[in-house]
């Protein structure tokens, strides 16, 4: 007699792993500044000083006052851009220092 074998593919495997290692978050986090960085590119970004993830919001400090301005309108598309691109609701508000 055979036994059933647990069958899971890799990328389940390795999503089992993330989550039992508590690193999760930490990932996504990441994820979000990557894809912040690249929905920004270049100009916007010689504007921002520093740039991190706490508690599902994203803080970018800036040096530009007009710019930080005027991304607030912005706030939306940016969470909604981000979001989609981790694929799950991750990113709750972004806050402009």
């Amino acid at each position: 007699m055979r036994k059933k074998d647990n069958k899971q593919t890799l990328g389940e495997a390795i999503q089992i792993l993330i989550s039992d290692l508590g690193i999760e978050d930490k990932l996504l986090s990441v994820q979000a500044e990557e894809l912040f960085v690249e929905m920004m590119k270049g100009v916007i970004m010689k504007y921002v000083e520093n740039l991190y993830v706490s508690n599902r919001v994203l803080y970018v400090k800036m040096n530009s006052p007009e710019l930080k301005s005027e991304l607030q309108y912005g706030r939306s598309k940016i969470i909604q851009h981000i979001n989609e691109g981790i694929g799950k609701e991750f990113i709750m508000d972004v806050k402009f220092l």
